[in-house]
């Protein structure tokens, strides 16, 4: 085991005086030993605590995602390069996107049209007794350290975006909604400040690779499925057939108008340049033919410019993520601080 590995299995991110859940401390001696070993995760009663394992199986489920995993190195392609490019919560009500509650790792801060998802901090994860335990010890076998390892930086990834996420008493509010329940009722504004200060010092290496970047686009993700998954999704949203293929009018629908403009002009055109009998008609034939080709004209210069357009575009996304990539890997080679946590 790497020696930066044991350092980063050594402390929690946040001192004990610090959390938000003390429910796993053993301060009072006069606890039964047996209600200690019998203990389960604040706010999981289906979890022990004494189950190490378990406990490890339980949270690479919560953390972990093995589409995510696989995406994560490809991410550059379809997302700022920055962990901090996380907008709070009251942002989210500003730019319109309705706030949805997801227990799916994989779908923390994906984002799609008006919605983002966002999964709800659970109170052991703000336990300095359940880091000191659970994630902040070696395990048994080098193999047991490397999957620990692995959920601690996914765990601390994600406690991390709690920092971006509520940066204001109003966003911490808003966490607090019964209708959201991201953050529990019985913790307070000035406690949650104290708990979220330390979350600042995280640097992206002691986390996992996808949060190493903030929001993601779903219509992205989705796009490169096939290519990266082998799949046709990242994450269906649209689980009935009418509003499935729905999606596909507008851009159907916007290709025959184009065509059918186009073939309207040819046909007025070809009409108009065939020899009339009647000279009274020449001057309205004529005015018809120019009509023609100004219309097919116009319309492929609209489709023309569209086009242009779009892959102008994506071509501009393109360079900025390869030079920010570039830039990224020039300052890591450049510049090794050692670690927070």
């Amino acid at each position: 085991m790497a020696a930066s590995e044991n350092a980063l299995l050594a402390e929690p991110p946040f001192p004990a005086a610090r959390q938000l859940c003390a429910d796993l401390d053993d301060d009072d001696q006069s606890k039964p030993a047996n209600r200690v070993a019998s203990r389960h995760l604040p706010g999981d009663p289906r979890v022990l605590c004494k189950d190490g394992p378990g406990v490890l199986e339980f949270l690479e489920k919560e953390y972990c995602s093995a589409d995510m995993d696989r995406v994560a190195s490809k991410l550059w392609w379809m997302s700022k390069q920055d962990s901090a490019n996380i907008s709070p919560l009251h942002r989210q009500f500003v730019k319109r996107r309705n706030i949805v509650v997801t227990e799916d790792p994989k779908l923390h801060l994906v984002w799609i049209q008006d919605r983002i998802f966002v999964k709800p901090l659970p109170r052991y994860l703000t336990s300095y007794a359940f880091w000191r335990d659970h994630l902040g010890k070696a395990g048994s076998s080098s193999v047991q350290t490397r999957s620990r390892s692995r959920i601690r930086k996914a765990a601390l990834g994600y406690l991390r975006t709690y920092f971006h996420l509520v940066r204001s008493e109003s966003d911490f509010r808003i966490a607090q909604d019964p209708a959201l329940c991201l953050i529990t009722a019985g913790v307070t504004w000035e406690q949650f400040c104290g708990f979220a200060h330390h979350l600042a010092g995280v640097a992206d290496r002691d986390v996992g690779e996808r949060y190493a970047y903030g929001e993601i686009r779903l219509t992205r993700l989705n796009f490169y499925a096939p290519l990266l998954l082998g799949k046709l999704h990242f994450q269906r949203v649209e689980y009935q057939n009418g509003a499935y293929f729905a999606s596909f009018y507008g851009p159907i629908l916007f290709v025959i108008g184009i065509a059918s403009i186009i073939l309207n002009g040819f046909q007025v055109a070809i009409a108009a340049d065939q020899v009339h009998p009647l000279r009274n008609d020449e001057a309205l034939s004529s005015a018809a033919l120019w009509v023609g080709v100004v219309m097919i004209l116009s319309f492929w210069a609209v489709f023309l410019f569209l086009s242009s357009l779009f892959v102008y575009k994506v071509a501009a996304e393109w360079t900025y993520a390869i030079r920010d990539r570039l830039r990224l890997r020039s300052e890591s080679r450049t510049t090794a601080p050692p670690s927070n946590v």
